[in-house]
This record gives structure tokens, C-alpha cells and sequence, in this order.
């Protein structure tokens, strides 16, 4: 069971981390986990909200608007998706 998490949750990262790519306009493999989407990535608050929406959309998790200021890099997109993903586990 642990395994299955373990594997969920690393295509879970690998789906955000496209996600993320796309709307930076950039390759998987450039983003680190700590770059900040704002300052070294150029993103700007229209492309957060899109990459908030498509996280919705697509992977069916949804993030409150109040937590998508803390979705600054991937390791905070990471932890807010994970709590979310919880707590919609446990409503389904």
C-alpha cells in the first residue's frame, strides 16, 4: 500500500511538473523544485492562475484561492496539492 502511494505520488509530481512547464513555456527538466515561478521563471499572476486551474481541471484537486500565493515554487505547489489531495480523499 505504501508503494502505491509512493507511486501515485510521484506521477502525481511528474503530471504537475508538465503542467507547470507548459504554462512557463518551458522544457520538464529546466524547472527546479525551488525556483521561484515569479522571479527566476518570469511567470507572471495570470500564468499561476492558469497553472492553478489546469491542477483543478486535470488532476481533479482543488486548491482554495487563498493558498494559490503559497504556490510560488514546486516544492509549495507539492505541499499545498498533497494536503488538498487528502482531504478531497477522504470527502470522495
Amino acid at each position: 500500500m505504501a508503494q502505491e502511494t509512493a507511486e501515485m505520488s510521484t506521477a502525481l509530481h511528474q503530471k504537475v511538473r508538465e503542467i507547470v512547464a507548459v504554462e512557463l513555456e518551458m522544457q520538464p527538466a529546466e524547472l527546479t523544485d525551488t525556483g521561484h515561478f515569479l522571479d527566476d521563471y518570469d511567470a507572471d499572476s495570470l500564468t499561476l492562475i492558469t497553472v492553478a486551474a489546469r491542477i483543478e481541471k486535470e488532476l481533479g484537486i482543488t486548491v482554495p484561492n487563498s493558498e494559490w500565493n503559497e504556490m510560488t515554487n514546486l516544492t509549495n505547489v507539492f505541499a499545498v496539492l498533497e494536503k488538498y489531495q487528502d482531504a478531497e480523499s477522504l470527502h470522495a
